[in-house]
């Protein structure tokens, strides 16, 4: 019961908003708390991406976090305003921390590393998968001097020859004894 009136009031309270999409021209009204929802899962962003474009474009193509908290356009704080720009596709982010406006060519170019990137980490996830075998079972004399007799290893000849091995010890299993008449 409390739940559901938790839920009421939090449906009650949500103001309808726009959410943009950071890599192209469309717009959606948020009407409701699962519409807000639904577009934050597909990345959509609450600042208008033309107005931070404009922002880096009056700065030059590159521009760090105060021209855009300067703003009046811009009425965000300031881990919004960069998971904004982390989220479009033409922006990147400097090592030095500045966001800079790119052209077609460097889209491209941070789309081939990203997926260079991509391929390099599954296949560092593979070999680490190869690597953690199990060992099997106990590699004693008896494992050793069993596995050096049978052509087939494992099998389950070799295996009862191990149990046996291992039940006589290493020193005494495969020599003959004379059998008495």
């Amino acid at each position: 019961m409390k739940i559901k009136l938790i839920l009421e009031k939090k449906e009650k309270d949500f103001k309808s908003h726009k959410m943009y999409d950071p890599n192209s021209d469309e717009v959606i009204d948020a009407e409701k708390e699962s519409d807000h929802e639904e577009y934050a899962e597909k990345d959509y962003i609450h600042i208008d991406p033309e107005v931070l474009r404009d922002i880096l474009k009056d700065e030059g193509g590159a521009a760090g976090v105060d021209p855009f908290l300067d703003s009046d356009d811009v009425d965000a704080d300031e881990d919004e305003i960069k998971s904004a720009l982390d989220a479009m596709d033409d922006v990147g982010e400097h090592e030095d921390g500045d966001y800079i406006l790119g052209d077609d060519e460097q889209i491209l170019i941070k789309i081939i590393q990203e997926e260079i990137y991509f391929v390099l980490e599954k296949r560092k996830k593979r070999k680490k998968k190869k690597k953690k075998k199990k060992s099997s079972g106990k590699k004693d004399a008896c494992y050793s001097k069993v596995k050096s007799r049978y052509k087939v290893w494992p099998s389950a000849y070799a295996s009862g020859a191990l149990v046996r091995c291992r039940k006589v010890g290493a020193k005494n299993w495969g020599n003959k004894s004379k059998k008495k008449k």
